[in-house]
């Protein structure tokens, strides 16, 4: 008969396997679109934003967006949020505990007039905000046109349909770090992302265009070769915008190519039609 100490290690051992099992369960999580129109929202409260690690938030603002800061962060950074014109990305770094409420305060412009907004980003075990849309007022109120989703002649493929969409995180695409550089010619860039599939990948980057500056819209994506000399690269990219990015306004850009090998480095020239202004990429492995 096995001794009363003996049963105990065995329970004990038993109970370790099943939480390191469940540990090791990958968390599924829906991931939904919601519509928020402010004003039909009660007075003092503020909306929650479902966020989990790997799985961007997309939120899309009806107004320019102007400021974006998360508030009460703890040790260590719990929360990336990268504004740019009308939309905010959000990127949760770590799993948010059960409970924790991580407030993040946003300013938006309507001209001379300024929005001041609270949201409470948590977590949740079976759903994640992938979009979010929201509204200062409903669509049937407004008398201006709708803005076009995106800028006509510019080539939209299946990496910029899922950045413009708000549909992160589809099957066979994963997000990779950026290892390379980014230069911008009259314009300013930061906040790159590479998004990867078996064949192709996509650059994600966001630019800033200076005061005073005519729009900017770039026009072509051209391959150049590695060493930085010689004829340009037998790489096909295109470059895909949401619209022209206004004088002192900020946008995404996204450059992607279907047919290249994922993991190949590149050196990018991105252009603009009849302009000196530009983007020169370099991705290194």
């Amino acid at each position: 008969m096995p001794s009363l100490l003996s049963r105990a290690a065995v329970t004990a051992l038993l109970a370790c396997a099943t939480v390191a099992q469940a540990q090791q369960q990958p968390v599924v999580r829906v991931r939904r679109e919601q519509q928020l129109v402010l004003a039909q929202i009660p007075a003092g409260s503020e909306p929650e934003l479902r966020v989990a690690p790997g799985i961007p938030t997309l939120v899309r603002f009806d107004t320019e967006l102007v400021h974006a800061e998360l508030k009460r962060e703890g040790a260590g950074r719990s929360v990336s949020v990268d504004p740019a014109g009308h939309s905010l990305l959000i990127e949760a770094q770590r799993e948010l505990a059960a409970g924790e409420r991580l407030p993040l305060e946003v300013v938006l412009a309507q001209g001379q007039t300024r929005t001041r907004l609270v949201f409470q980003l948590v977590s949740h075990p079976g759903e994640v905000d992938a979009r979010v849309d929201v509204e200062l007022r409903p669509r049937s109120a407004r008398s201006e046109p709708e803005p076009d989703a995106v800028s006509p002649g510019r080539q939209v493929g299946p990496f910029s349909r899922m950045v413009f969409s708000g549909v992160m995180g589809e099957a066979g695409v994963t997000p990779s770090m950026f290892r390379g550089s980014l230069v911008g010619t009259g314009v300013v860039v930061k906040s790159p992302r590479v998004y990867r599939a078996e064949r192709g990948r996509a650059i994600i980057f966001h630019v800033h265009n200076l005061a005073g500056a005519r729009p900017w819209l770039a026009t072509e994506a051209v391959q150049l070769p590695l060493t930085g000399e010689g004829r340009e690269g037998n790489g096909r990219w295109t470059v895909a915008m949401e619209r022209p990015i206004e004088p002192g306004g900020s946008g995404w850009v996204v450059v992607e190519s279907a047919g290249q090998g994922a993991d190949a480095p590149v050196v990018l020239e991105v252009r603009e039609e009849g302009g000196s202004r530009g983007v020169r990429v370099e991705e290194s492995r």
